[in-house]
């Protein structure tokens, strides 16, 4: 079975660009979130499964509403969101987005370095963990790694410690704050097959105008990558990671 997985950070729904020019006019930046805008890329690159990173939740402020679920009803997809934290305005975390049914969804703590020494922004964050029965049954985890060191460290010790635990294809995508030579990202490019290995070219994934670093991953184990791509996208901050996957 072929499925388009797809990784995209959002940043909470805002359209890049007009945030920019919103904040060089002073103006307030919850205007340029547009959720229509999100979902028409990921109609335009016929993705399959679709991991979100920098997802809101209902919150206390008319701007957060359940994201994730108006996702779906705007693709016609399931969804299951995942809550990392919840700041004064909601709650905040990943998603998963998806034709097929979850057989199984939860989220799983990243927990937090018991020593924060770093002069880094902590975050608490999460790893998304979904079943799905379609090829025999596989795993699909989703994650938005943090920003300092030791977050991400305890980030790529969660995840392997749930590698271990799965039986059949697992597909790893997110966010990891993490350039592709980065050692602390050794144990999981050991683990599993980067699909970035089949980019025609190097491509970069971040700022999403003018990209100088890779920072988004689908990683795959026990499956068979057959292209991959990160499509020139100018509407989050991120651009979108988007792979052909065999299972």
């Amino acid at each position: 079975m072929k499925l388009r997985f797809m990784t995209y950070n959002i940043q909470h729904g805002l359209d890049y660009l007009k945030q920019k020019e919103l904040v060089q006019k002073g103006k307030g930046w919850p205007e340029a979130i547009d959720l229509p805008k999100m979902a028409e890329v990921i109609r335009r690159e016929e993705a399959d499964i679709v991991g979100l990173n920098e997802i809101r939740g209902k919150g206390s402020v008319p701007w957060y509403t359940n994201q994730a679920e108006q996702l779906a009803a705007l693709l016609g997809y399931h969804c299951y969101f995942a809550r990392a934290i919840t700041f004064k305005e909601g709650p905040y975390g990943n998603a998963i987005l998806s034709r097929f049914p979850l057989q199984g969804a939860e989220t799983v703590p990243i927990p937090d370095p018991p020593v924060k020494d770093e002069d880094a922004y902590y975050e608490t964050r999460c790893v998304l963990r979904a079943r799905f029965a379609e090829a025999g049954g596989f795993t699909v985890l989703v994650s938005h790694f943090g920003l300092a060191k030791a977050e991400a460290r305890s980030a790529v010790e969660t995840v392997c410690g749930l590698l271990k635990k799965e039986n059949g294809p697992v597909v790893l995508m997110g966010d990891f704050n993490l350039q592709p030579d980065s050692p602390i990202l050794a144990p999981l490019m050991d683990a599993m097959d980067d699909t970035a290995r089949l980019f025609a070219q190097p491509l970069k994934s971040w700022p999403s105008d003018q990209p100088d670093q890779k920072i988004d991953y689908i990683f795959i184990k026990g499956a068979c990558g057959l292209e991959a791509d990160i499509p020139p996208v100018i509407a989050s901050d991120h651009r979108p990671h988007t792979a052909l996957v065999e299972l």
